[in-house]
């Protein structure tokens, strides 16, 4: 399992683990107000991350954790939490108006971009997969309406979902090789598709694969050889299939590949503080060749990689 680690209180001297423990949640959650409510801490996070998704499990004692507007502000990973309450009593979670009360055996949906709020009633263990909201098809209406709603874990795409959770979270399985982790990504994005989509409103399969096809090639676009071939195999579809559903999107594998790395070099040939060669910012997106770099910069900004460099540099008259 790549990038696992393990964070535990036992570790620290006792006068530093309060300390530890909320920039430790923080770092590997979201921003937000830890608050242990006893007064012997206990606490361990444990997981890994395959291909974008973090997989954590939580067990600590008694806690409120609150995540606030300031929160947000302070840092929002936009991230859709997929929640499987394993041990402990009840935990009472607020958001979007809403309050559950999740019990062991349950599975929970919540939100990084909106304000939440957990209460667990003694000592619990979580685990907790998150997954970029923009590799799901999903309107933020149609997540909102999905927060907060207990699910039970007995049986159908729940039981699948959860069980695909924890396992993952245990990190037994070897996933060192970046297309088993893509295959990976796409099975619990699927499954969580699957798992929302009761009353019809949520995007069709086509539209995951679409969408893990372009988190794919955002992640590899410092690889001048990437081929849409090599798209196909990492999110296992055909070329064809894979073809028809950027087409269907409006562009191709190839454009899309093009227009980010594009965007990618604009944006640190125009907001970069150091005087980086542009070569080596069009190295960085996976265009080697200066010329070609001219040649498709020019074509798509109007101006060279080092004009634009340029204009970003002059300094704007002052009014008056």
């Amino acid at each position: 399992m790549p990038d696992s680690f393990e964070i535990d209180t036992a570790n620290r001297p006792a006068a530093e683990r309060t300390e530890y423990w909320r920039s430790s949640v923080c770092d590997q959650f979201v921003p937000l107000a830890v608050q242990p409510t006893v007064s012997e801490l206990h606490g361990r996070v444990a997981g890994a991350t395959i291909a974008e998704t973090r997989l954590r499990r939580i067990r600590a004692s008694q806690h409120v954790f609150d995540r606030r507007a300031s929160d947000i502000r302070a840092g929002d990973p936009e991230v859709l939490h997929v929640l499987s309450m394993d041990h402990g009593h009840y935990c009472q979670v607020e958001q979007d108006g809403r309050t559950a009360m999740v019990k062991p055996g349950d599975l929970l949906l919540y939100d990084s971009s909106r304000p939440f709020r957990f209460a667990t009633s003694g000592a619990f263990q979580f685990t907790i997969g998150l997954l970029p909201k923009r590799l799901l098809p999903l309107p933020e209406k149609v997540l909102a309406d999905r927060t907060a709603r207990v699910a039970p874990l007995a049986d159908g795409v729940g039981a699948a979902l959860g069980a695909l959770l924890t396992s993952l979270a245990r990190g037994s399985a070897d996933l060192s090789d970046p297309s088993q982790q893509v295959a990976i990504q796409h099975a619990l994005v699927s499954l969580s598709v699957a798992f929302m989509s009761g009353d019809g409103a949520v995007g069709s399969p086509p539209s995951v694969h679409l969408s893990l096809a372009k988190s794919f090639i955002v992640r590899h676009l410092g690889e001048p050889a990437l081929a849409p071939a090599d798209v196909a195999v990492a999110c296992g579809v055909s070329l064809s299939y894979l073809h028809r559903l950027f087409a269907n999107d409006g562009t191709t594998i190839v454009g899309y590949l093009r227009e980010q790395r594009l965007q990618g070099a604009h944006r640190d040939l125009t907001t970069a503080l150091v005087d980086e060669p542009v070569l080596l910012v069009g190295r960085r997106w996976g265009i080697p060749d200066p010329a070609h770099f001219n040649r498709v910069f020019k074509k798509r900004f109007g101006m060279t990689p080092g004009e634009a460099r340029r204009f970003a540099r002059t300094p704007t008259p002052s009014a008056g």
